[in-house]
């Protein structure tokens, strides 16, 4: 056999390990781009309820599961639970709500974003507003995917 049969069978074994490699890593990167529009859609509702502030004021109150009575001498943004059974629903003095007006939106939203020059995708994890250039390509232009 010739050196250079030895040598074409070497390099189609390191070709097949490297696109095995490149399947695993390709179906690792969409797991992940997965999970980050997961993250970011979390993100987005946390920062929605944190745009909302619900205090219960000082005052009676009864729970509505058992009718037992409670005074509470503090405000509190989460009610504690009912000393009888457990629950915290109770009847009493309607909660404040004061809502916080957020910042001005910025220009791009979090997601996930794709070059238009080579298709790399990148993601945004925060809102900005600029675009940062393709980590491959260098290339500005990026469309939400």
């Amino acid at each position: 056999m010739s050196s250079a049969q030895e040598r074409a069978r070497e390099l189609a074994r390191e070709m097949k390990k490297a696109i095995m490699e490149a399947k695993t890593a390709e179906a690792r990167a969409k797991r992940l781009g997965d999970e980050v529009l997961l993250a970011l859609a979390e993100a987005k509702k946390e920062q929605e309820a944190a745009s909302e502030i619900v205090e219960y004021p000082v005052g009676r109150y009864e729970c509505k599961r058992c009718g037992q009575g409670s005074i509470f001498s503090q405000t509190y943004r989460e009610l504690p639970a009912c000393d009888n059974c457990g629950s915290t629903e109770y009847l009493g003095a309607e909660p404040t709500i004061t809502k916080i007006t957020p910042p001005p939106p910025k220009k791009y939203h979090a997601d996930m974003y794709e070059c238009v020059g080579c298709r790399t995708r990148i993601v945004l994890p925060e809102d900005m507003d600029e675009l940062p250039p393709c980590d491959i390509c260098g290339g500005h232009k990026l469309k939400v995917v």
